[in-house]
């Protein structure tokens, strides 16, 4: 059996023990959390989708026609080819301008509802380009360092 002496006794034998422990655990903790120049570029290389933007360039694409324009055109047309000629003459200048009219009027449709959209260049680190198609380029510039995670771009 212990008295309060003896125990007081043993407590103080343990500790100098607990503390060389505990140095030792922070030392290899330590150690295992510090990272080198040398590491950091190996971890920043092993990236195969980073890169430098090389360049952003608009690309106007054209829009989806309803066929409202087609409609329209048409019947401007044939307004318009029903003017000319007489007898059969007239019959075949308003199936023409009818026709005229719808093919103009599906692309006026067309260019109505054109859109911009981006292409964009990347150098990848690891060698080689990439080009994404992207819908708004805002808050991206020449020289930026990105990432290319599936169809769009990240910064880096």
């Amino acid at each position: 059996m212990l008295n309060a002496t003896n125990k007081l006794t043993r407590d103080t034998r343990l500790r100098p023990l607990a503390a060389a422990v505990m140095v030792a655990l922070a030392g290899t903790l330590g150690a295992c959390s510090q990272t080198t120049a040398e590491d950091s570029q190996q971890v920043a290389t092993a990236c195969d989708t980073c890169g430098t933007i090389a360049s952003i360039e608009p690309v106007k694409m054209k829009g989806h026609a309803s066929g409202k324009g087609a409609v329209a055109g048409a019947i401007i047309g044939g307004i318009i080819g029903h003017q000319f000629g007489s007898g059969s003459g007239n019959d075949a200048a308003t199936a023409a301008g009818a026709v005229g009219g719808a093919m103009a009027g599906n692309e006026a449709e067309k260019e109505y509802n054109a859109y911009e959209v981006y292409d964009v260049v990347v150098n990848l680190d690891e060698g080689g380009s990439r080009t994404l198609r992207v819908e708004s380029a805002e808050g991206f510039s020449v020289g930026d360092d990105v990432k290319v995670v599936g169809n769009r771009m990240v910064h880096a």
